[in-house]
Parts: structure tokens; sequence; C-alpha cells
């Protein structure tokens, strides 16, 4: 059966989309795409497109999944170099497929989105915006919120490395004015991000101190290059160009059995990877016991993330670059202490430490149902229908919200996924002529169950991942299993798990509200009314996005 794309009165409803990176375009290009709906806009804060693949720039950045499942599956690029492409080459692609859907003119560069609140009798979504260089702000009515700003974009910085008095920035707000050629430079972390920032400056560097308690398993990467006759095969050959990328996905999507604990289904992948991260490690560094334990983990295999890479271990035989298993303990002026009692001056100190997944959604950033705060009633346990809806919230759809987060594949693959359901939705409003649609709190709640359940088989649950154990000991961010089952569980929009009001019932209740409100000639701006939710005066025109 086809997409609905207009109500019955030919109608379309307004969407805004927040975030103009992997997710957001996602969402902009298929609203276009399956729904021919022209009705949106896209928040983007950067000056660019790109998201997460535009603020991250560091040397040597570049994707972890095989490139042809990380871009889209509805834009293939036959003319990737590599199987794992550079940053700038994943950029390129996401900004000649924003101009092939011509997505550029219906985004809003340079926009914050301060706060979302959701009118009740209106039945609408109220943005708050700024624009922070121009010194200007607003708010905007729409009937559908897509969130799609990903959770890969707030640097983490811990407030101990304030006190450095040189050159500093994180990984993900690399400072390219600096030149680190010939300086003392150190490194505080080792995971994806320090694990290609590392063997990709030492050779510039006079000195690299490498801050780093936790090692990662680390597999070989081969990251092949794809010769003429493969683009060719691509290219001309669609069958070729199928089946090669279906049978990278599946490959790709069977690793999950990684993040399995110990049982009969995935014993034998363990094993395997087991032995290949050994092999990989001492091979490397087959003459230096003491610095083949140092980079050993001590921790069950994919508690952390498994990372790619031929390079990283070469690094640290280099007479220049050296590793601090212990603990910093003081960084005063330009020195950084470690428990064992050496102290290293520096000029450059890189921080890979990660991003602040918690402050995505601060406290008055989304406003639900009843003026209910979202985070706030969170607490400590993300409620989230598939992590794509969230009770309390209409029409608002969360692209790789919580409990939707995968290790193990590209993140592509489930953004994919979230938007087809979102569009799905959107239609079914569309066909039955509804006004707004909320996920259940009860079926939130069952499937919260079914995710606590599953995920207890997993490692994800193990003490080495405790920022995201709440204090119940419950898991929460992940999705529990692989892409493909996500697919079988999300293909299809139950109706009768959702809350509607029908478009008929909501202008009635508009009506009746518009009879309290104190009307004023010629307002054109939003008023709070009982002091809890923000309405339009009769004479605001609404915003078509």
């Amino acid at each position: 059966m086809g997409l609905t794309k207009t109500y019955p009165d030919g109608t379309s409803p307004t969407v805004a989309v927040i975030g103009a990176g992997l997710s957001g375009l996602c969402a902009a290009i298929q609203l276009q795409r399956q729904l021919q709906l022209t009705t949106y806009t896209v928040y983007e804060l950067e000056a660019e497109i790109g998201g997460t693949w535009y603020s991250n720039s560091y040397p040597g950045c570049q994707s972890d999944a095989p490139s042809h499942i990380y871009s889209y599956s509805f834009a293939p690029n036959y003319d990737f170099t590599k199987k794992f492409i550079k940053q700038s080459e994943m950029l390129a692609y996401l900004r000649s497929t924003a101009k092939t859907f011509n997505i550029y003119d219906k985004i809003r560069f340079k926009t914050r989105i301060v706060s979302m609140q959701w009118h009740e009798t209106r039945r609408k979504w109220i943005l708050h915006w700024a624009k922070d260089e121009l010194g200007e702000e607003g708010q905007d009515e729409v009937d559908v919120v897509i969130h799609g700003a990903g959770v890969l974009r707030l640097p983490n910085i811990p407030k101990e490395y304030e006190a450095f008095e040189g050159e500093m920035w994180h990984s993900a707000r690399w400072n390219h004015t600096v030149d680190i050629s010939g300086k003392r430079v150190g490194v505080v972390g080792m995971s994806a991000s320090g694990a290609q920032i590392i063997p990709a400056i030492a050779d510039q560097v006079q000195s690299l101190e490498v801050y780093g308690r936790t090692p990662y398993y680390i597999t070989p990467q081969r990251n092949r290059t794809y010769t003429r006759i493969w683009t060719l095969l691509f290219r001309y050959l669609p069958f070729f160009y199928a089946f090669y990328r279906a049978f990278t996905y599946y490959y790709v999507d069977s690793t999950f059995l990684l993040y399995n604990k110990l049982a009969w289904h995935s014993v034998f992948h363990r094993a395997v990877v087991y032995f290949v991260t050994w092999w990989h490690r001492f091979r490397h560094l087959p003459n230096d016991p003491r610095l083949r334990q140092q980079l050993t983990p001590q921790y069950e295999i994919a508690s952390r993330r498994i990372i790619l890479s031929d390079t990283f271990f070469p690094t640290f035989k280099k007479s220049n670059v050296r590793l601090h298993s212990e603990p910093i303990v003081s960084v005063e002026g330009k020195k950084i202490k470690t428990r064992d009692g050496v102290e290293r001056e520096l000029d450059v100190l890189v921080l890979a430490t990660g991003f602040d997944w918690v402050s995505n959604f601060p406290p008055g950033y989304l406003t639900g149902r009843n003026g209910i705060d979202i985070s706030t009633n969170w607490g400590e346990s993300p409620t989230t229908y598939y992590g794509t809806t969230v009770p309390l919230a209409p029409n608002f759809f969360l692209i790789w919200g919580p409990n939707s987060g995968v290790a193990h594949h590209a993140l592509t693959s489930m953004v994919e996924l979230q938007v087809s359901y979102a569009i799905r939705a959107i239609s079914y409003m569309m066909k039955n002529d509804l006004e707004s649609m909320e996920i259940k709190q009860s079926a939130a709640e069952d499937f919260l169950k079914l995710l606590d359940r599953r995920i207890e088989r997993t490692v994800f649950t193990t003490t080495v991942m405790p920022k995201f154990l709440n204090s119940m000991g419950q898991c929460r961010g992940f999705w529990f299993g692989s892409c493909t089952e996500f697919w079988l569980r999300t293909r299809d929009l139950p109706p009768e798990l959702y809350d509607v009001v029908k478009r008929e019932e909501g202008r009635k209740g508009q009506v009746a509200a518009s009879g309290r409100m104190d009307k004023k000639a010629g307002d054109k701006h939003y008023e709070h009314l009982n002091g809890d939710s923000t309405v339009a005066s009769d004479e605001e025109e609404s915003v078509e996005a």
C-alpha cells in the first residue's frame, strides 16, 4: 500500500527537522522523496551541513564502518575511494547528496533551537530559536518535529583540564590555526577519536605523550582501496553493487553477537575476535611485553567499543611517543603529572574525551503535553518507544534517540529505519486526518520491559559501562539486537498503541480556547496562557515551515 501524501483537504503538515547532519538530511530527503512534502524547515546550528562530520575534522578522522553502508541506501556513491573513507570524503558526499535533492534551500543555518513546547489546545509545537551571531531570536509554530541533532555533538571537557595554560582543544573542535609541527603534544584518551589522532600526528610533533588508562580491543582495519575496476562494476552492474552492499550490511550486522554474553550462539564469534585482537597486538609488539601489557584490555571484549586500526600499535614503537597508563593527578601551568610521579611539560593538549550525551536534552529544552518537562520526567530512565517516539510528546520523532543506540553497525542503518518509521507515522496522520498522535505510556513501558529483559543478555550491563546504568542497574541508551531485528520490530506502525486526536476535534478545541483569550489587535507575539503554555493570538498567521 502506498503512502498518503496529503490530508483529505489537500494540505500538508508543517515539519521542523532539527539538525542537518546524517539524521536530519535523511529525514528531509525522505519527506520529499516519499511524501512529496515541501512544508518543512531544517534548523542547523552550524554554518554548513554535516553534523558530526562537519564538527570533527581532526587529523586521521575517518569512518569506522564500511563506506557503502555508511552512505544512504537511496543515494549510493559508486566512487568512494576506500572501504573506510576520510572525513573530507564523507562530508563531500553529504553535501553532494543535499544538493542533488535540493535540501540547501530548506535549511536555516546558524540557528540554535533554544526550546520546544507542545501547545495543548493548538496541537502544535512552538519552537524557540536564536541566531546568536546576529543577536536574533524568534518562535515558529509547526505540526511535527523530527529531532535529528544526534548525540555526538557536545564535547565532554573535564574541568580539571581547564587549568592547562598551553594550547588546548577537544578533538571535535580541532584548532587548525595552530601548527603542531615540532611541538610537545599530549593526547588524553585512546578511544575511537584518540586512536585515529595518535598515529596521524606522531610524525609531525617533537614528542607525543599519550594519556590512556584504559586500552581498547583493536582489530585490523585493512582499508582496501577501490580501483577503477571496482567503481565501474559498482556503477554499471546494479546487481553487483546491490549484492556487495547487502553482503557488507549483513556481515557487519552479524557482529552484534559480540555484545551477547557467553552463549551457544555467540561463543565462536567472540573467541575468533579475542584471538584476532591478541594476534594483532602481538604481531606489532612482539619484543616489548611491557608495552603490550599496557595495551592489553582487562575487561570483557565488546564491553567498550572495538576499534579498527592498522597504525595504532606501530605508533607506540616510535621513539617520540610515550604511553602513560597511570591516572593524571594534577594539571598545573603547562605541566601534567601522573600518579607514578612522571611529569611532562606540553605545548599543546588534545582532549579525546568523548561527548556529553546527557546535555542533549537539558531541563526546559523539550516540554511535552500538560507542560511536562520531558528530560526531568525521564529522570535516570529515558522512556521511549524504540528510541523513536516519546510519551507525552505528540507528533515528535527522535532519530537515534535513547534506547536505539548501536555499537556494531553503521549509524546510517539505524537512522534510515527510524526515519522510515516517522515517515509512515506522518502518512498515517494525513490518511486518517489526525491532528496529533502520541505513543501511549503503556506501550513505551512494555518496550522498556522487553529492553531490560533482552539487554541483560548483553555486555552493556557490565560495570565497565557505568554511565549507561541507572541506580537500579538498568541500562538505558543501547538497542539490544541487530539492525535487522530493529527493522522487523518497527516495520509496521501499530495504531492501537497511539492516542490520536482528529483534526476536527482539534479545531473545536482551538475555538473553545480562543474564547478565553485576551485579544489584542495586531499582536504578533506569543503569550503565556495560565503561566505554563505558549499560544498564538487569533491574528497570528500559522507558520508554514
